[in-house]
């Protein structure tokens, strides 16, 4: 990367911790994977980053199923938490500079809901609406919301993302 490059993603970069600030948000501490695997994978220009639940400070905050033990409102803020997971991760991926991040390209979430639940995109709508409000423009991305009978350690809400990086 070019001096000039480097200036203009850390320029980019401290808009976008800026904006954390306003919309106070504290990222959290990038979580530690649970299992066999890494956290994030650089390929090219790609990161992929592992499925991330509603943990802040390695506590689990929405456990349960969507429909039965939580509400529309408590699985979005699920959602959100973990786009807030997502974005630490990439920040780590980045080398604290989330101005490297040129796109967010995909997010894939996955809700613990009962059989008959059919609001899962309202629930991904807490974490889209996350990337956009931080990364703008650079935060629009396609996106699948699936639902599954059960997630480990009963999370509420589990979401994988694709980024793209200079």
């Amino acid at each position: 990367m070019s001096m000039a490059q480097h200036l203009r993603v850390s320029a980019i970069g401290q808009a976008i911790e800026a904006r954390l600030t306003e919309l106070d948000i504290a990222l959290p501490q990038p979580s530690v994977p649970r299992g066999s695997y890494v956290p994030w994978v650089i390929s090219g220009r790609q990161v992929f980053i592992a499925g991330q639940g509603p943990r802040l400070d390695r506590q689990l905050i929405h456990a349960g199923q969507v429909g039965q033990d939580l509400g529309l409102e408590a699985a979005r803020d699920a959602a959100r938490i973990c786009a807030m997971n997502l974005i630490a991760q990439v920040r780590a991926a980045c080398g604290g500079d989330l101005g490297r991040v040129t796109r967010v390209i995909r997010l894939a979430g996955v809700v613990n809901a009962v059989v008959g639940f059919t609001d899962h995109a309202k629930v991904l709508d807490g974490a889209s609406e996350l990337m956009h409000q931080v990364f703008q423009e650079r935060g629009l991305h396609v996106r699948i919301a699936t639902g599954a009978s059960s997630l480990p350690s009963n999370m509420a809400v589990e979401i994988e993302a694709v980024f793209e990086i200079e």
